[in-house]
């Protein structure tokens, strides 16, 4: 028994003749969802990946000779099942050792073996969930550019054994990357109305907030509470005297500068992020493009910046930019400060 790793040098020659007709970015656009993952698989092993939105599981499931695309729905139904052919040649959700080998499976296949190579297009239909499967057309099936959902899967690299000659040979590796699109499902229009919904409560400025950081003093004639983070609060014990705090986003009327605004047990209030440095690093600059923030309980984390992080006295803030760099705000006994937790 012989075996043997394959690296996919000339897949873009392979799927050129293919790609024009199922030519798709592999992004959302308006009504469609999208998936792309690039992952491997080796061994007995299934490959299984669930996708929240629409409630599917893209599987490789494992074949004798290779492995089988299938997209589950929640039941179990294969939703790639109309695929053609769906006989006599091998489907293109069938990807086998042999594909790859010539007849006689003592080199690589130059064109004797009818199979897929590496590029496996499929097609689906969120359609057949609860319908107990497809009845078979004369036509054999439907075309992938012709279904609702279309997938594309590229091998970028293999694995094949029982490379003997007269075997038939069978992969025992994949590296591979899968895109699919399709059309926005009702679960997943649901979920974004409920995400949606969530949001709105999430960014409310209702006049009980409004109240509450009025007792603490915050001037209205100066400032006012906007929901440039979500949520537009954040509640906390940051000065350890087993209180309840709380801390909004504001920004100054007068120029739409953007900073944070501390109430301690609906007393006393501190406006931070407007003037004067902060720490060793923070500079008011920085609250302007910042778009998250959360809560820090526990100890501070080891910082990018190599000093040792602060001994927090209770609770802290994070703010941070996405996909980039955060700091810790917290209370020091006299004042706020900041600990830059890098990128």
């Amino acid at each position: 028994m012989r075996f043997i790793k394959l690296l996919s040098a000339g897949i873009a020659a392979l799927c050129a003749p293919l790609a024009p007709a199922f030519a798709q970015k592999c992004e959302p656009a308006e009504g469609r969802s999208a998936y792309f993952v690039e992952r491997e698989v080796a061994g007995n092993r299934d490959f299984n990946e669930y996708l929240e939105g629409p409630g599917w599981t893209f599987q490789l499931k494992r074949a004798p000779h290779g492995w089988d695309i299938r997209l589950n729905d929640e039941n179990g139904l294969d939703l790639t099942q109309m695929t053609p052919p769906l006989r006599g040649a091998p489907n293109p959700r069938e990807i086998y050792g042999w594909h790859f080998r010539n007849a006689g499976n003592t080199g690589p296949n130059t064109g004797d073996v009818n199979a897929p190579q590496h590029l496996r297009l499929f097609g689906f239909d969120p359609a057949l969930s609860g319908t107990g499967g497809y009845r078979p057309n004369a036509a054999g099936g439907v075309a992938p550019e012709n279904q609702p959902g279309r997938g594309a899967l590229t091998i970028k690299d293999m694995g094949l054994a029982d490379l003997d000659e007269g075997e038939k040979a069978r992969l025992n590796y994949l590296k591979f990357n899968v895109c699919m699109t399709w059309p926005k499902t009702q679960r997943e229009h649901q979920m974004e109305a409920a995400d949606a919904a969530e949001m709105t409560e999430l960014r409310k400025v209702t006049p009980e907030l409004i109240e509450m950081m009025d007792s603490c003093g915050l001037d209205y004639e100066m400032y006012q509470i906007t929901p440039y983070l979500t949520p537009v609060e954040l509640g906390g014990d940051f000065d350890a005297d087993d209180a309840h705090d709380q801390v909004v986003p504001i920004i100054r009327k007068a120029d739409g500068k953007r900073g944070l605004f501390f109430c301690r047990a609906l007393t006393y209030g501190d406006v931070v992020g407007m003037t004067g440095r902060m720490g060793a690093h923070l500079t008011p600059a920085y609250f302007d493009s910042i778009d998250w923030w959360a809560l820090h309980t526990g100890p501070a984390r080891q910082g990018a910046g190599g000093t040792p992080p602060p001994a927090l006295k209770g609770d802290a803030v994070t703010i941070g930019k996405e996909g980039a760099s955060s700091v810790l705000i917290y209370w020091t006994g006299s004042e706020y400060s900041s600990y830059w937790q890098g990128d």
